[in-house]
């Protein structure tokens, strides 16, 4: 297999439906893009919906982060590219990068691994892509993931009720339907002032349809720490901002 099929490069104009009320491509559209590139890639290699459903198997992100070097403008031209990385045993991160020509707008991974639909175990990843795979060599981004340490003792920040909308064809909610509940925590106006360059975001457990999910807040240092968690204190999601 040729290192062409390793990574997958679309090249396209930020549209108006991609962008926020700045005009510019907003934090969960990056990662909605991405997540999409990532599905499409996958079904190239066989490793997509179409290939994984016969044998019972489903694609769960663990964790995401992103980084922007600018704001990336409504009508801008750029190309997205996508390629995974050689896996561990249960985990394998899969790179994202966005430019423009030359010029390196943002970038970013995700942490994924292999469940079984059946009782939701996580599967191995050995031979997990084709024999004859050549992985892309490019390591893309080398930033460590966070460790996010969960914590119960920040302030109130706001709350999300899981809609239809929001959950996927695996029936929890979908990675980036969190990343949309969060920016939607923020005004317009407390979303510029902030101006998070770096973004990520931990999925410690599922959420479903009618559940709610109770935002807190913690600032530390100047960067925003948010926890996503259910009623009786189970933590779904952890999240880190920064400029």
């Amino acid at each position: 297999m040729s290192e062409v099929n390793n990574r997958l490069i679309k090249t396209d104009y930020i549209l108006p439906s991609r962008s926020n009320w700045n005009a510019e491509l907003s934090l969960s559209d990056s990662v909605d893009i991405f997540m999409d590139m990532a599905m499409e890639h996958a079904e190239l290699l066989g490793l997509g919906i179409t290939g994984f459903s016969p044998k019972h198997l489903f694609w769960v992100a663990a964790k995401t982060r992103i980084h922007f070097n600018r704001h990336i403008r409504m009508a801008e031209n750029v190309s997205f590219l996508t390629w995974p990385q050689a896996p561990g045993r249960i985990k394998g991160d899969r790179q994202y990068a966005i430019l423009n020509g030359e010029e390196l707008l943002a970038y970013g991974k995700t942490e994924w691994v292999v469940i079984s639909t059946d009782d939701k175990s996580i599967q191995k990843l050995d031979g997990i892509y084709p024999d004859d795979f050549l992985f892309c060599e490019d390591p893309g981004d080398s930033t460590e993931y966070e460790r996010l340490r969960d914590f119960k003792d920040g302030e109130y920040f706001g709350e999300y009720k899981v809609r239809c909308v929001d959950i996927d064809y695996g029936l929890h909610m979908n990675n980036v339907a969190y990343v949309r509940a969060i920016e939607g925590l923020y005004t317009s106006k407390e979303w510029d002032e902030e101006d998070f360059s770096d973004f990520q975001i931990d999925y410690k457990k599922s959420c479903y349809e009618g559940d709610t999910l109770i935002f807190t807040r913690r600032i530390e240092n100047g960067i925003t720490y948010l926890r996503g968690a259910l009623s009786d204190g189970t933590t779904i999601v952890l999240c880190k901002l920064s400029r």
